[in-house]
C-alpha cells in the first residue's frame, strides 16, 4: 500500500482551469489516487475509482463541520454558530436515510411532467434573454444570456419577487465557494458569513408569507411537503437555499460551456443546424466533455485503500467527475467532441444517490437556449480573450465570453 503525494501536478491556476484535461490524463497515468498537499485531500481521477467514492458509505456527505474547519469558518460567534447549523442541514451534506428524505421531498417538484409544463414559460425566458443579441448583433453569453436565463428560470419555479433577483445572483455567487475550497481570507470569510445571514432571512421570510397564502411554486411544495412531518419541519427554508444557490452557478457554467464547446468545434455547430435531431445529444457531449462541474467532494471516515493508495480516515476526496469524462476506460476516443456518440455514461451531475436534483432542469435550460440561439445562421468569437477567472474545484465556466451573430 503507498501513498501519492507530490507537488508537481498544476491544480489552481487559470491555466488549469482553462484547460485542465491535459493534467487529469498525467494523473491517470501517474497518481490516479494523488495527496494534494496545498489542500491535504486527495485528488481521484479514474472514473472506476470515483465511482467507488461516490458509492461507498465510507467517503461520507457528512462534512460539513469539517470543511468548514478546514477553511476557518468556524467560531463561537453567532454568525459563524448559524452558518454551520444550517449549512449542516443541507442535502449535499446528508447520508442515507437522512439524505434519502430529503431528495424524496425535493424530487417531487422535478418530476418529467412539472419540468414539461415549466417548458413555455422557459422558452420566453430565454427569448427575453436574447434581446442584445438580437438588436446588437453581439453579446456577452455570460451576463446577457446564460446568467439570465438561470437567475430567472430558478426564480420563477420558485416564484421570487422580480425585483429580488439581483440579489440572488450576488448571492449565489458566493455560497459554492466552500464546495470548491475557494474561501481563504478573512474577507472572504466574513462575506460568506453575511450572504449566508442575508439568505436564510430572506427566505424564513417568504416561505412564511407563502404558508399563509400558498401558490403553485416549489416554496409552497416543500412547505406541502414538511406539513405533517415532524422530521421535515423547517425544510422549505433549508432546501430553498440549496436549490437557488447551486441551481444558478451550475446552469450558468454549463449553459456557457456548451456555446463555447460548440464555437470550438464548427463542425459539431454544422451538424446541429442540419440536424436539430441531435440537440439532446449535443447537450449530453457538452455535459461531458466541458461540464460545468469538476468534482465532487467527499469525506472519508475510516482507513480506506484505494488502488493501492492509502486514505487515511478524515480526509477528503476530491473525486474529479470532470477526469472521469474524459478516461478512455469509460469513454471511446474521450478527447473528440461527438455530439453523436451513442453511448454517453457522463459523470458530470454525479453517480447514484447524490445524482444531482436539478440535473432535468439544467439540460431542460441549455436545450431551450441553444434552440433559439440557432436560429442565429453564424456564431463567431468577439476578438476579446474568455477566461476562466473565478472557476474553482467545483464550478468551471468562463467569466465572459463574447460572442458575434453576423446576419449573412
Amino acid at each position: 500500500m503507498s501513498t501519492s503525494t507530490g507537488a508537481d501536478f498544476d491544480l489552481t491556476s487559470e491555466s488549469f482551469f482553462a484547460n485542465p484535461f491535459p493534467t487529469f490524463e498525467r494523473l491517470r497515468t501517474q497518481a490516479p489516487v494523488y495527496f494534494f498537499e496545498p489542500y491535504q485531500s486527495f485528488i481521484i481521477t479514474r472514473g472506476a475509482d470515483i465511482e467507488v467514492v461516490t458509492k461507498n458509505p465510507r467517503f461520507s456527505s457528512q462534512r460539513a463541520t469539517e470543511m468548514f474547519a478546514g477553511m476557518g469558518l468556524l467560531g463561537e460567534d453567532a454568525a459563524s454558530k448559524e452558518m454551520l447549523a444550517n449549512w449542516s442541514r443541507l442535502t449535499f451534506f446528508q447520508d442515507a436515510p437522512r439524505h434519502t428524505l430529503l431528495r424524496q421531498l425535493i424530487m417531487k417538484g422535478f418530476t418529467p411532467a412539472a419540468l414539461e409544463r415549466f417548458r413555455p414559460r422557459l422558452a420566453a425566458l430565454v427569448e427575453r434573454a436574447l434581446v442584445k443579441g438580437r438588436s446588437q448583433g453581439e453579446m456577452d453569453v455570460v451576463a446577457d444570456f446564460a446568467e439570465p436565463i438561470a437567475i430567472n428560470a430558478i426564480a420563477e419555479l420558485f416564484a421570487l419577487p422580480e425585483a429580488d433577483r439581483s440579489r440572488f445572483v450576488r448571492w449565489a455567487k458566493d455560497l459554492l465557494k466552500p464546495a470548491g475550497a475557494g474561501v481563504n481570507t478573512d474577507d472572504a470569510r466574513n462575506s460568506l458569513r453575511q450572504t449566508s445571514h442575508e439568505m436564510f432571512a430572506y427566505l424564513r421570510d417568504i416561505v412564511e408569507k407563502r404558508r399563509a397564502a400558498p401558490g403553485d411554486d416549489l416554496i409552497s411544495q416543500l412547505i406541502a411537503g414538511e406539513d405533517g412531518n415532524p422530521q421535515l419541519a423547517g425544510e422549505a427554508v433549508i432546501q430553498s437555499f440549496q436549490m437557488i444557490g447551486a441551481g444558478f452557478v451550475t446552469s450558468t457554467n454549463q449553459l456557457t460551456n456548451t456555446v463555447l464547446a460548440l464555437l470550438k468545434h464548427p463542425e459539431a455547430l454544422s451538424a446541429l443546424r442540419a440536424d436539430r435531431g441531435l440537440v439532446r445529444g449535443a447537450i449530453e457531449e457538452s455535459l461531458r466533455h466541458e461540464p460545468a462541474v469538476l468534482s465532487i467532494n467527499r469525506l472519508c471516515k475510516e482507513d480506506t485503500e484505494l488502488s493501492g493508495t492509502l486514505i487515511p480516515k478524515g480526509r477528503f476526496v476530491y473525486a474529479m467527475v470532470a477526469s472521469a469524462n474524459r478516461d478512455p476506460s469509460m469513454f471511446p476516443d474521450p478527447d473528440r467532441f461527438d455530439i453523436t456518440r451513442t453511448s454517453n455514461r457522463q459523470m458530470t451531475f454525479g453517480v447514484g444517490a447524490h445524482y444531482c436534483p436539478g440535473a432535468s432542469l439544467v439540460r431542460l435550460e441549455v436545450e431551450e437556449a441553444l434552440r433559439a440561439l440557432l436560429e442565429f445562421p453564424r456564431w463567431e468569437f468577439v476578438d476579446r480573450p474568455y477566461n476562466y477567472q473565478g472557476s474553482n474545484f467545483q464550478d468551471r465556466g468562463p467569466s465572459s465570453l463574447h460572442v458575434r451573430f453576423p446576419r449573412s
